[in-house]
């Protein structure tokens, strides 16, 4: 039974745990803190694109959005309770109830965990690596097509294919960024996690600066925006990639990231096939096979790219 000294150690008022007080404390701050910045993306973009660009960005993004949703958020959600899980001991989830230790101080991590973390990590960056091959290849000319079956040859003809397509480049470094962030989120101390929060202002600056150029300087439009957000992810995944080195560095743990990126064989293959397609472009439908026509045969490029993968 706690005597009252150690209940006024533990609890504040007597009334709040502490340790759970401060973890609390620190979780609504990040999440306020990226509540903000959401918003201030919206508002930016609000401000500095047309009603035309915003429209064909808003199109790209849900239909784009969609292949994020189903496909790489359950394995984002999935690989976040799994690094917890492998990155965390009985040991140090008995002593988070102890007032004199909090989620700050390092304890010792079980070495086959954060091994097991470290090849689970390595695999989950290489699928990827492989699907972005994909996207960077063929996403451009398959996004178009795909739009006019969906949406009606109305929106392509307004340029939005064209924007959807280079959503296509934007999608893998979501998926990217997913999987890395997850991975801080589940081992970071409070003292990293509100450094990451600090480093997301800057991240949004980085953004913001960016959408200024290709909007304002260059005038490229909704592209402008999709190049923007994809300026916006690539900071951050320099931070978590940063972040995983430092991470398995500090237990002595080796992490390849040379080793989980497409073979250069594979990246040499995908680097052709854009210049086929390009070549090869309406000639389907000139023989009167149409839009399903073209789809099969960059349907059949990609089999043949997935192979030599």
């Amino acid at each position: 039974m706690l005597t009252s000294r150690s209940k006024g150690k533990e609890y504040l008022l007597d009334l709040f745990h502490k340790p759970l007080l401060t973890l609390s404390l620190s979780l609504t701050v990040q999440s306020s803190i990226k509540y903000v910045l959401t918003q201030g993306d919206s508002l930016l973009i609000a401000s500095l694109a047309s009603l035309a660009d915003q429209g064909a960005y808003a199109l790209s993004s849900n239909y784009g959005g969609l292949i994020a949703r189903m496909l790489f958020q359950p394995i984002e959600e999935a690989s976040r309770n799994l690094f917890a899980k492998l990155c965390t001991t009985p040991e140090t989830t008995s002593k988070q109830t102890d007032s004199t230790t909090t989620k700050d101080e390092r304890p010792r991590l079980p070495a086959q965990g954060v091994k097991d973390a470290s090849s689970t990590l390595q695999t989950i960056l290489h699928f990827y690596g492989l699907i972005s091959l994909l996207a960077f290849s063929l996403g451009p000319s398959i996004a178009p097509l795909l739009l006019s079956l969906v949406a009606g040859k109305t929106w392509t003809s307004t340029g939005a294919g064209d924007v959807l397509g280079a959503y296509t480049y934007y999608i893998p470094l979501l998926a990217i960024n997913g999987v890395t962030e997850a991975f801080v989120a589940a081992v970071a101390t409070n003292k990293e996690l509100y450094a990451q929060s600090v480093w997301m202002g800057f991240f949004f600056a980085g953004f913001a600066g960016s959408a200024y150029l290709f909007l304002r300087v260059l005038e490229m439009g909704a592209k402008g925006l999709v190049w923007s957000n994809c300026v916006n992810m690539a900071l951050r995944i320099v931070f978590n990639v940063s972040f995983v080195r430092r991470f398995f560095a500090r237990n002595a743990v080796d992490f390849d990231l040379i080793g989980a990126l497409p073979s250069a064989g594979s990246v040499a293959v995908a680097a052709v096939v854009p210049f086929f397609t390009s070549a090869t472009k309406g000639y389907a439908d000139r023989l009167g096979y149409g839009v399903f026509g073209e789809l099969a045969a960059l349907g059949s490029v990609g089999v043949v790219l997935v192979t030599a993968m």
